[in-house]
C-alpha cells in the first residue's frame, strides 16, 4: 500500500526529462575540400538549440531512474503485516423497520468490513444488534459465516437508543478497533465512542393495523380495529377477517392520506380467535391483526357488612370492574366485613363501627404515606369523627395520619400473604363515602388483588411487550410453559419459560400454562406507529475518525528507503558527470 498517494506526483518529472532530451544540438555546417578533416564528433550548435528525435543516451536512463526512485521514496510504501488483525464491531439497528431493507444487508456489510479491514492481514468481527438485551448474531474472522447468520436474525424491537449497545462494542474491540452502526434513518447527530453510521433506508409508503378495541352489544362481541395510512398518497388495500371455520370475502378499502380508519365487526361466534388481515405491502408485520376473545379474572367478593353498610357495599361491587359478588365466603377472594375478628383466611377491607354517634370530629394535619395505593391523591377534604379505634401492628404498614392516629392502614399476613385493608374510623359518621381519594383507594386495592389472583384469563398484547402474570411457586416442582398455537388452536411450537416474561416478537397467538393448566391466552399484534412510518428514512454516511496508530500496528514501512534515496542520488550524480565529461572532449 501507499500511504502518501501524494507522492506519485512526482513521475511528472519524467515527461520534462524525456522533454528536455528531445532537444538537440543544431548543426554548424563547414565546407571542407576533403573527407577525412571531419571528426567523428557531435554536432556542435550555433543558433541555439531545436527539437529533434530522441536519442538514447545514459544520461536519459540514469534521470529516468532518479524520478522513479524518488517517487517511490515520497510515496511511502508500506507492507501488509501477515499476522496483524483488525478487531471489527458492526451494529445492526435492531428496529423492525429495518425488515425493509433486510435485502441490502449482505452486500452492504460485506462492503462496510471491507472498509474497515483496511491492510490487516486479518479480520474478527463481532455482529450484535442495538437492542441491549440481545445476544450477539455472530462472532468469527470469516465473511461467508457471518453473511450467513444474516438469513435467521429478523429484527422486531421498537426504536432504542444504541448507545449501550456502542459502549459494549467499543469496549469489545478496543480503541484501535473500529465500530460501524448499519441503520435505515439518518442521524442528526454523530454517534458516540467513536463510531461510523452508515444509513440504508428508503422511504416507502405504509399503511396497517395500529390498534384493538372491544365492546359488548348484549349476547355479541364487537371488534373495533384501527387502520392508519402513513403516507402523503391515498390508498387502496383489501381486508378479509379468517377464522377457524373460514376466510370472509375480501373487500376494498379507500384510505385518504395521512388518514386513520376504523373498521369494526363481530366476532365469529363460537370461536376463541381470529384474525383480521390487509392486502400486503412492503412492510408485512401490521398488515395482520390476530384477535382473541377477551376474558378478565374475576375478584370474587363475599360481603358480610350490615344492612347500614348497604350503600358502601353496593358502590364497591356494582362501581368497579371486574368485581363479582360470591355468596360463599369459602370461594371468595375477598371479604368486606365490620367484624375485628374475622380471621385473615381471605383478602379482607374492614370497616370500623362505632355505635355511639356524635363524637367530635378528629383534628391535626392529615398525612399520606408515600405508597403505590395513596399516590397522587388528595386526602385534606376528609372528615372524620373521634371514633373508636383499632390498635395497629408494628408490621402494619400505615397510609393515612391524621394527627397521631391512624385512619388508614395494611396488614399482611406473613405466611400466607392475604392482605387486610383497615379503615379506622366509622365512614359513616364521615364524609368519606363522597370522597374520590376513598374510591380510588378502594379501586386501586381491588385491581391489585385481581391481577395477583392466579386464574385463567384472555388478553390482547402487543409484540414484545413486558407481561404481567400471576403463577404458582416455586417454578422448580410447576414450571412455566410457553405453546405458541395456530388459528384453531393447535400447537406450533412448545417450550419452558422463566420470568420476566415477554410477548412474542411476531403477530399471533399464544398459551402460558402451569402443571397444564392456563393462565394466560393471548392475540399478539404488532402497534409500533414509529416503527411503522418511513417517511423519515433515507441513505447517509457519518465517518469516524481514523487512528494513525491502526496504520502502523497493522503495516510496516519500507526498511530499504535510505538505500534507494543514495541510488537516486548516485544516478543524479553519474548523469551530470557523464555529460560534463562530454561537454569537455568535445572542447
Amino acid at each position: 500500500m501507499l500511504s502518501n498517494q501524494h507522492g506519485l506526483w512526482a513521475l511528472c518529472a519524467i515527461p520534462v526529462v524525456i522533454l528536455i532530451h528531445f532537444l538537440q544540438r543544431q548543426a554548424k555546417v563547414q565546407t571542407v575540400s576533403t573527407l577525412f578533416l571531419l571528426q567523428r564528433t557531435q554536432k556542435e550548435s550555433s543558433s541555439g538549440r531545436r527539437f529533434d528525435r530522441l536519442i538514447q543516451s545514459i544520461p536519459l536512463w540514469l534521470q529516468i531512474l532518479a524520478v522513479l526512485l524518488i517517487t517511490w521514496i515520497l510515496a511511502q510504501p508500506r507492507y501488509v503485516k501477515a499476522q496483524s488483525t483488525q478487531r471489527i464491531a458492526i451494529v445492526l439497528d435492531s428496529s423492525a423497520s429495518m425488515q425493509v431493507c433486510h435485502h441490502k444487508l449482505t452486500e452492504t456489510i460485506r462492503q462496510e468490513i471491507t472498509r474497515l479491514r483496511g491492510h490487516a492481514g486479518n479480520i474478527d468481527v463481532w455482529l450484535m444488534e442495538s437492542a441491549p438485551e440481545k445476544e450477539s448474531i455472530h462472532r468469527g474472522s470469516h465473511i461467508d459465516p457471518l453473511l450467513a447468520s444474516l438469513n435467521d436474525w429478523r429484527p422486531t424491537s421498537g426504536a432504542t437508543d444504541p448507545s449501550h449497545s456502542l459502549r459494549i462494542a467499543r469496549s469489545l474491540v478496543g480503541q484501535e478497533g473500529a465500530v460501524s452502526y448499519i441503520t435505515d434513518t439518518p442521524l442528526k447527530r454523530p454517534l458516540p465512542f467513536n463510531s461510523s453510521c452508515l444509513a440504508i433506508g428508503t422511504p416507502i409508503g405504509n399503511y396497517g393495523f395500529t390498534g384493538v378495541s372491544f365492546t359488548q352489544d348484549q349476547e355479541q362481541l364487537i371488534w373495533k380495529a384501527v387502520i392508519r395510512n402513513y403516507t402523503d398518497t391515498a390508498q387502496t388495500c383489501q381486508w378479509w377477517l379468517e377464522s377457524a371455520t373460514g376466510t370472509s370475502e375480501k373487500q376494498s378499502l379507500q384510505l385518504d392520506a395521512k388518514a386513520v380508519f376504523t373498521l369494526q365487526g363481530a366476532f365469529p361466534a363460537g370461536q376463541e380467535r381470529c384474525r383480521l388481515m390487509l392486502s400486503p405491502d412492503e412492510f408485512t408485520p401490521d398488515n395482520q391483526l390476530p384477535m382473541v376473545r377477551p376474558q378478565s379474572k374475576q375478584l370474587l367478593v363475599h360481603s358480610e357488612l350490615p344492612t347500614s353498610h348497604a350503600i358502601l357495599k353496593k358502590k364497591i361491587l356494582t362501581s368497579f370492574p371486574r368485581l363479582q359478588a360470591e355468596p360463599n365466603t369459602d370461594n371468595s377472594d375477598l371479604v368486606l366485613t365490620t367484624s375485628s375478628t374475622t380471621p385473615l383466611r381471605h383478602h379482607l377491607i374492614f370497616f370500623l363501627t362505632d355505635v355511639a354517634s356524635k363524637r367530635p370530629y378528629l383534628t391535626g394535619p392529615i398525612v399520606a404515606t408515600k405508597h403505590p395505593l395513596t399516590e397522587g391523591l388528595n386526602w385534606q377534604t376528609l372528615i372524620a369523627r373521634n371514633s373508636l379505634t383499632l390498635p395497629h401492628q408494628t408490621s402494619d404498614e400505615v397510609l393515612l395520619w391524621q394527627g397521631s392516629r391512624p385512619l388508614i392502614y395494611l396488614r399482611t399476613h406473613p405466611q400466607s400473604g392475604k392482605k387486610a385493608l383497615f379503615f379506622n374510623f366509622d365512614i359513616q359518621q364521615s364524609n368519606a363515602l363522597k370522597q374520590e381519594s376513598i374510591a380510588v383507594l378502594l379501586l386501586r386495592f381491588c385491581e391489585q388483588l385481581r391481577k395477583e389472583k392466579i386464574a385463567p384469563e384472555s388478553r390482547m398484547s402487543e409484540t414484545g411487550e413486558p407481561l404481567e402474570l400471576s403463577y404458582h411457586t416455586p417454578l422448580s416442582s410447576h414450571p412455566l410453559r410457553y405453546e405458541q398455537l395456530n388459528l384453531d388452536g393447535s400447537v406450533l411450537h412448545s417450550n419452558e419459560v422463566r420470568p420476566p416474561l415477554q410477548a412474542p416478537d411476531e403477530p399471533g397467538f399464544f398459551h402460558i400454562l402451569q402443571a397444564e393448566k392456563p393462565l394466560l391466552s393471548s392475540a399478539t399484534y404488532f402497534a409500533d406507529t414509529r416503527e411503522a412510518d418511513f417517511s423519515a428514512c433515507g441513505s447517509d454516511r457519518q465517518w469516524a475518525s481514523n487512528s494513525a496508530s491502526a496504520i502502523d500496528r497493522h503495516t510496516r514501512d519500507d526498511h530499504y528507503w535510505r538505500l534507494w534515496a543514495v541510488i537516486a542520488l548516485l544516478c543524479i550524480l553519474g548523469a551530470w558527470f557523464y555529460t560534463h565529461n562530454k561537454d569537455r572532449e568535445k572542447e
